[in-house]
């Protein structure tokens, strides 16, 4: 079955409202206990953008990943945060994913990160399989994580370390 093209946003929120600065040694985004901690030794500028909801508002109630968090102007992480529906965070994701390219804030390379919680996913037999076939599709890295298993290096999640 063939997806319609995402919606854009009707109006997109103020910037100083939704995205955020910041150059601490680590960042921690979450949700209802989902969450994820980003590693920022070097203490280089860190940018997080709320974006469903906020930097992404849709009257019809398009889908959207939860953050967007940048690394050094050099890296965004399109992070959405889920209890355990895998299928659906990887919609939202994708989606994101399709917004995110054309607007004109994005930083260079882009990489996906869905954070479930602590409930493990129904698919997590094939967590390989669906960053494998993210990939393929959209010649984008995609890492399907647990809540709490650890904390993310840009450079390692973007595939250079």
């Amino acid at each position: 079955m063939a997806r319609k093209k995402p919606r854009r946003p009707s109006d997109p929120a103020p910037e100083s409202e939704c995205i955020q600065f910041s150059n601490e040694r680590s960042l921690h985004v979450g949700e209802q206990g989902i969450g994820a901690t980003f590693l920022n030794p070097k203490r280089k500028e860190l940018r997080e953008i709320k974006y469903d909801g906020c930097y992404f508002r849709d009257a019809e109630g398009g889908r959207a990943a939860d953050y967007i968090v940048g690394f050094a102007k050099e890296i965004d992480v399109i992070l959405e945060l889920k209890g355990s529906d895998l299928n659906c965070a990887r919609l939202q994701v994708t989606d994101t994913l399709e917004r995110w390219r054309d607007d004109p804030i994005h930083y260079p390379q882009i990489v996906c990160l869905i954070v479930f919680g602590h409930t493990f996913p129904r698919m997590s037999s094939r967590l390989g399989a669906l960053e494998r076939d993210f990939l393929g599709r959209h010649g984008i890295l995609l890492r399907i994580k647990q809540s709490g298993a650890g904390k993310f290096n840009f450079r390692r999640l973007a595939g250079k370390l």
